[in-house]
């Protein structure tokens, strides 16, 4: 093989294998399925939806709450992600590598649900009529 071929087939590899730092993932990397971000359409639209002091305490407590649990959860997936991606391409054990993407998409469920339970708070939080309203909006973006 002359060295270009060579060259190109190891570059090819390590892209696959090392995504870049500065790569944006795509919507599901976290996810199962794709997200129904709800929090950033609110926290734009606040004013729009009328919210009561309680109702922004209740939401302030609700983001904290979920970020303390989903950043060391989005830490695990970036790292058991790029060691998956990692070892299919130099691992020979199949059951191994196997292993790890199920414990990788067992992350990304818990990650999932984790969007439902914040849909499923602000549905409590919220009014109904402030709930379809804000459904409305992010229905338009």
């Amino acid at each position: 093989m002359k060295p270009v071929k060579i060259l190109t087939v190891v570059l090819l590899l390590v892209n696959f294998a090392f995504p870049a730092t500065q790569e944006k993932y795509c919507s599901t990397h976290y996810y199962i399925v794709e997200p129904i971000k709800l929090m950033p359409i609110l926290l734009k639209h606040y004013r729009e939806l009328n919210l009561t002091p309680e109702q922004k305490e209740e939401i302030k407590k609700l983001i904290h709450t979920i970020k303390t649990k989903i950043i060391p959860l989005d830490k695990r997936i970036n790292f058991l992600t790029e060691k998956v991606r990692r070892d299919m391409l130099t691992l020979d054990n199949k059951i191994l590598v196997e292993g790890e993407m199920r414990v990788l998409a067992n992350l990304k469920v818990e990650r999932s649900l984790y969007n439902y339970i914040c849909i499923q708070t602000l549905k409590r939080i919220l009014t109904k009529s402030q709930f379809l309203k804000l459904l409305e909006i992010y229905k338009n973006q």
